[in-house]
């Protein structure tokens, strides 16, 4: 609900729709803070990955924790859509097991 409200706006509540923009917004900022933890270990690493020109971040235990209650693997498409928008012209590998994800830019 967004304030201010118009007399029209809160006739037409709808509860349900409400519960899943609330939610929608909160899975949007979980997504920026894990973005943001992946950006700097990136960064920090940056000089020992600039060798082999990847850089392998294993925290995707962050996503599925997100998960809970829902289809597992309900999250990580959308995130990993975050990452390649990010890291724009990079290949973004996934894991078989979707334990780590490698960010390459050979």
């Amino acid at each position: 609900m967004k304030f201010p409200i118009t007399r029209e706006c809160l006739q037409a509540y709808d509860f349900a729709k409400e519960q899943a923009e609330r939610k929608e917004e909160e899975v949007q900022k979980r997504f920026a803070q894990i973005l943001e933890q992946l950006c700097n270990e990136f960064k920090q690493n940056m000089p020992a990955n600039i060798r082999e020109k990847k850089f392998v971040w294993r925290q995707l235990q962050y996503i599925k924790q997100m998960s809970s209650g829902s289809t597992p693997d309900e999250y990580l498409p959308r995130f990993i859509e975050k990452v390649k928008d990010t890291f724009i012209g990079c290949d973004i590998i996934v894991d078989p097991l979707k334990t780590y994800l490698i960010i390459e830019w050979t």
